[in-house]
């Protein structure tokens, strides 16, 4: 299947203030996701109604996203510090 990718405008302003180098690697993480949305989950959560989230590691952030079946949507949902 094919999915669009969207991405929260919490994501992208938060990416606006990262360095350029930090960006790129956010933006390289969120392409592969498109790419690939089931394939690239480093790990798994649940939100607060009980859907199941991806969670993929791009540099030393982790991407949190959505994958939407129903209407073939992947929702890049929100950006953080990642665990190490």
């Amino acid at each position: 299947m094919q999915y669009r990718l969207l991405i929260s405008i919490e994501v992208i302003e938060f990416m606006e203030r990262l360095p350029a180098w930090t960006r790129q690697v956010l933006m390289n993480g969120i392409a592969a996701i498109g790419r690939d949305p089931l394939g690239r989950s480093d790990a798994e959560d649940y939100d607060e109604i009980g859907r199941l989230l991806q969670i993929a590691i791009a540099g030393d952030y982790a991407l949190t996203y959505w994958v939407d079946d129903a209407d073939g949507h992947v929702k890049i949902l929100d950006v953080h510090a990642a665990d190490r």
